[in-house]
């Protein structure tokens, strides 16, 4: 799965008329909690990847899938998280739909539990091999991929549909 998530980010008017100063606010619909901000839209971009990654982190903590991204809207931007983060979310996935425990993949690639526990924590950066070894013991590889960055503007509309 590609974890890119579509993200809406506009003009807080309210923030405009309150202060006078632009202020712009950003959320992820696919992605509950996904919300972020910035006083300009450059720095609420320089906060998108971090905010959808710790959003979706959450996830990991419940053991729930993480949500499919839909296809972005006009007006949207596509945000990825790091590939070293979409590893770990991978595994994540792949361990939750084949009703694999940390304890039972740690067997398979033999590596202690606790290691294996902490090839999903994305605030515990894993070792890529580890990772694409715990993938091939659930029958999976990781593929990467590149694409053209996406030339992107706030969102015309003033608030987003939540």
């Amino acid at each position: 799965m590609k974890y890119e998530y579509p993200c809406t980010i506009w003009l807080d008017d309210e923030h405009l008329r309150d202060t006078g100063r632009e202020g712009y606010n950003a959320t992820f619909p696919d992605v509950h909690g996904a919300h972020t901000c910035g006083d300009t839209v450059q720095e609420t971009h320089g906060r998108l990847r971090d905010c959808l990654e710790t959003a979706l982190s959450g996830c990991l903590h419940d053991s729930e899938p993480l949500p499919t991204p839909s296809e972005p809207e006009p007006g949207q931007v596509l945000v990825a998280v790091s590939p070293p983060v979409a590893a770990q979310f991978a595994l994540h996935d792949a361990m939750l739909a084949a009703s694999v425990t940390a304890a039972e993949l740690a067997g398979r690639i033999g590596m202690r539990p606790s290691h294996a526990r902490r090839l999903t924590d994305i605030f515990k950066p894993a070792k890529p091999d580890q990772v694409e070894r715990a993938l091939a013991a659930l029958g999976l590889r990781m593929v990467s991929e590149t694409s053209p960055l996406e030339q992107w503007a706030p969102s015309p509309d003033p608030a987003p549909a939540v």
